[in-house]
């Protein structure tokens, strides 16, 4: 299986300067889809010469648009230990700085274990009366979705508090690192529910929880996300996500906060 970073074209053309394009496939609102700038960019990182262990988290801040057309992400290591490593990334469009990133790698090790969050019930995605659909976007093409609960703007009444849906990529593409940031920041806001309007991210945070074999365990098989918010509020709201294996690994989890307009 081809892992999704693959899709992810960087090339280098100065020391921790990395070129490439927009992807028209991940087009929204004339802008691009948050989760695939989070991929590129954590991509360019990754790309950095040297071992630096697994991504822990990263923190993303949406600054500007970014358009169509040429990409240039700049990176710099801040510090450099045994164990961890951390990294400020910028993705730049022309002379407009558009995303903000930094992320934090480390090593892991054998040592106290355990998982407090439970994977909430969800009928398998194979299950036929799962609601399939798909962001109203080119990337929902590729990203569709099998509904566990009502859909947004769904005539069925649900009080849950919780959106929950299956996703995978229509390619068959294997689930990686970059793959988890791009569904970290996939799903429908809950404030959609209430109201359909306009929204986009402002600032997001990652959080990689799934090890190396839980993601290989995945492959190209469906992940189940699990969608809430605390607080609509002003024009800006938050949004968390989760992101659970079929077999109940905890992969994922994310927090944002959102703007929108009526």
């Amino acid at each position: 299986m081809t892992p999704f970073a693959e899709t992810l074209i960087l090339r280098a053309v100065g020391d921790n300067v990395w070129e490439g394009e927009a992807d028209p496939d991940y087009a929204h609102s004339g802008g691009r889809f948050g989760g695939w700038t989070a991929s590129i960019v954590l991509r360019a990182v990754m790309l950095e010469p040297g071992e630096r262990g697994e991504p822990l988290s990263a923190t993303m801040m949406f600054l500007s648009m970014l358009g169509d057309g040429r990409i240039e992400i700049r990176t710099r290591l801040l510090r450099e230990g045994a164990r961890l490593e951390f990294w400020q990334a910028e993705l730049w469009q022309g002379d407009r700085l558009c995303v903000h990133a930094q992320f934090t790698f480390g090593v892991r090790r054998k040592t106290l274990s355990f998982v407090e969050a439970q994977m909430p019930e969800a009928r398998p995605p194979e299950d036929p009366s799962l609601v399939i659909g798909g962001a109203p976007a080119p990337f929902g093409r590729l990203l569709p979705s099998r509904w566990v609960t009502p859909p947004p703007m769904s005539s069925e009444d649900d009080d849950r508090g919780v959106s929950l849906f299956w996703t995978r990529h229509v390619h068959d593409l294997a689930l990686d690192h970059t793959m988890l940031a791009l569904l970290a920041d996939y799903g429908p806001p809950r404030l959609f529910l209430k109201r359909p309007v306009m929204s986009s991210t402002v600032s997001m945070n990652i959080y990689f929880h799934a090890t190396a074999s839980e993601i290989e365990r995945v492959g190209s098989d469906y992940v189940l996300s699990e969608i809430t918010s605390r607080r609509c509020e002003g024009g800006y709201f938050d949004h968390q996500a989760i992101l659970w294996s079929r077999d109940g690994a905890l992969l994922a989890a994310s927090e944002q906060v959102g703007v929108f307009r009526d």
